[in-house]
C-alpha cells in the first residue's frame, strides 16, 4: 500500500475528540454531527477546522518541538480573532500516539488551508454549515 494510501485510511479511521468543558464529543469523517452543528450554533459560525501543528508530514519529532509548533498555532488563531476549542486526533488501533488539535471555529476553508501549510501538515478536517467534516489534503 502507498504512503497516501496508508495515511488516507489512518486519516478515515482517526477519533476526532472536541474537548469541551464538562463533555467531550466524538465526530467521524463524512458523518453529520449533531454535536458539532449545536457548537457551531451557539457560537454563531457556520464551519469549523480541526486543526493540529504536531508532527509535520506525519513525521515524529519531540514533545517539546510539538508543544511549541501547537502553541503558535494557537497563537496565529487568537490573532485572527477565531475561538478555539481543545481537541485530540485518537488513532483507535494505537498504532499513533494522539495529537493535541484545536477545533476553530468560524476559520474560513481557505485561511484553515493556508495554516495547514504553514504548520506542514498533510491534511486537515474541515466542516461547513452542514456539519458534516471532511478530509481536505494538502499535499
Amino acid at each position: 500500500m502507498r504512503r497516501a494510501d496508508r495515511l488516507h485510511a489512518a486519516y478515515l479511521a482517526t477519533h476526532y475528540k472536541v474537548l469541551l468543558p464538562g463533555k467531550i464529543f466524538t465526530f467521524r469523517l463524512a458523518h453529520h454531527s449533531p454535536q458539532l452543528q449545536t457548537l457551531h450554533q451557539s457560537h454563531r459560525v457556520n464551519c469549523s477546522a480541526f486543526l493540529t501543528a504536531w508532527n509535520p508530514f506525519s513525521e515524529t519529532i519531540s514533545a517539546q518541538e510539538n508543544r511549541l509548533a501547537q502553541q503558535a498555532l494557537l497563537n496565529d488563531l487568537h490573532n485572527l480573532n477565531i475561538p478555539c476549542v481543545p481537541g485530540i486526533g485518537v488513532d483507535p488501533t494505537s498504532q499513533w500516539p494522539g495529537e493535541e488539535s484545536l477545533l476553530a471555529l468560524g476559520l474560513p476553508r481557505d485561511v484553515a488551508i493556508r495554516l495547514g501549510k504553514k504548520y506542514r501538515q498533510n491534511a486537515l478536517v474541515w466542516a461547513g454549515s452542514d456539519s458534516v467534516p471532511e478530509l481536505i489534503f494538502l499535499m
